[in-house]
């Protein structure tokens, strides 16, 4: 099993780091004879042109603590709980020098009826109505998948940043809130003293953004009708960031997603949404639910899969992007799902046509029928669809191995 990719990476920047033993190594992750750690590692197939970009930004930031690297997961429910992105945002940001650059883009589940991540909460008042990329309603969703409307001009909403851990503690002076910006839409303000910030409607990117004078971890926001016209507000989601060196670690996730339920977006707001995030990488952790049934079909996931990174790359060309192959899992609690092993020949497949990285999970869980092993030991939920928690930690820790694993490749090919 290969450890310390951290300390390689940064021995070949030319920083000093000691450990005194595997024991207080921050990296250093369990063992388990079940996971095949060789395959933990991610495949260059074609052009590295976009990851040689973001390795250089990734030199700028380690080496002269300046710059910020965004990172955006697109997901389903793996990613909507936020415990394997909370993890990655962790390990990611021990690289920025003790800074946190910033929590990232939020969404106010709470206000949709959906479970929230776990650190930060949501306070609201008056009748707001969800809609989600999972669902056959018809209405107006972006990159975020999903959104919250009301009708009522004084409704309100709180988010507090828990902070539970005070080692990764997050904070925020720059608020950019993604909403509808037509002329009907009520407008948003930020419940401070005007005299503290400074309010720019960027309406034809649809969203407002606010830039404070000091460093906050929790704000309430409020409507206004100006005209009498305006009769209802729609949120998509709320990108915190501040203006310290770091990487931002962002999860957009819906439970129950599917890649073409990304597909259904509408192209313009999904255009604004991704160009106001304006990540350097994306990591795609879909898939999960489109081989989740017995009439699997290759062709179409292929067809989706080709349709979603070209939406992206139209809007993003110099992107680098990370595919996930699905994780080995049971199809109705019954057997393993011998669908997954198609998926993975197809995320291969993209990669080689679309210059992405790919990181096999299901190769590295064990294969076919493995999440049988990983429920046994804790890892794996009932279901063995969905990871403990302790499943979700484990994972991360294998994914920022395999990253920073191809990073020190890049570097150690660079000098031969």
């Amino acid at each position: 099993m290969k450890k310390n990719c951290f300390l390689v990476c940064f021995l070949l920047l030319g920083n000093f780091i000691q450990i005194v033993n595997s024991q207080n190594d921050p990296y250093d992750i369990p063992y388990y004879d079940f996971v095949d750690y060789d395959t933990n590692q991610m495949y260059i197939l074609g052009d590295s042109t976009n990851f040689e970009h973001l390795f250089h930004k990734f030199d700028t930031m380690m080496l002269y603590g300046s710059g910020q690297i965004k990172i955006l997961q697109i997901g389903a429910s793996h990613t909507q709980a936020d415990i394997f992105t909370g993890q990655l945002r962790k390990r990611f940001q021990t690289l920025d020098y003790g800074y946190n650059a910033s929590r990232g883009y939020i969404f106010p589940f709470r206000m949709a009826n959906s479970n929230n991540p776990w650190d930060y909460s949501i306070e609201y008042t008056k009748i707001w109505t969800a809609c989600r990329n999972v669902e056959l309603k018809e209405c107006k969703l972006g990159l975020t998948g999903i959104s919250a409307t009301t009708k009522d001009s004084s409704a309100n909403f709180t988010v507090k940043l828990k902070n539970r851990d005070q080692t990764w503690k997050h904070s925020f002076n720059i608020i950019k809130v993604l909403h509808s910006t037509d002329s009907t839409s009520y407008t948003i303000n930020l419940n401070l003293d005007t005299a503290v910030f400074k309010r720019v409607i960027h309406a034809e990117e649809g969203y407002t953004e606010f830039l404070i004078n000091d460093y906050y971890t929790e704000v309430s926001f409020s409507l206004k009708r100006n005209y009498s016209y305006q009769n209802y507000f729609t949120l998509y989601g709320i990108i915190l960031e501040s203006d310290i060196s770091g990487v931002v670690f962002s999860p957009i996730g819906i439970n129950g997603a599917r890649i073409d339920s990304y597909l259904k977006a509408d192209r313009n707001i999904f255009e604004q949404q991704l160009k106001v995030f304006n990540p350097d990488l994306i990591i795609i952790a879909l898939g999960t639910n489109d081989g989740y049934s017995a009439n699997f079909d290759s062709t179409v996931y292929h067809k989706n899969y080709i349709n979603f990174i070209n939406l992206i790359n139209s809007i993003l060309e110099e992107v680098a992007i990370i595919t996930i192959v699905p994780n080995d899992c049971y199809l109705y609690r019954k057997k393993a799902n011998i669908a997954t092993q198609q998926q993975k020949d197809v995320v291969f497949k993209v990669s080689k046509e679309f210059n992405t990285v790919v990181w096999d999970i299901y190769s590295v869980m064990g294969g076919y029928n493995s999440s049988l092993q990983w429920y046994k030991a804790d890892l794996m939920a009932a279901d063995k669809v969905h990871f403990s928690e302790k499943g979700y930690r484990h994972l991360a820790d294998l994914f920022f191995i395999a990253f920073f694993d191809l990073y020190a490749e890049f570097h150690k090919n660079k000098k031969e």
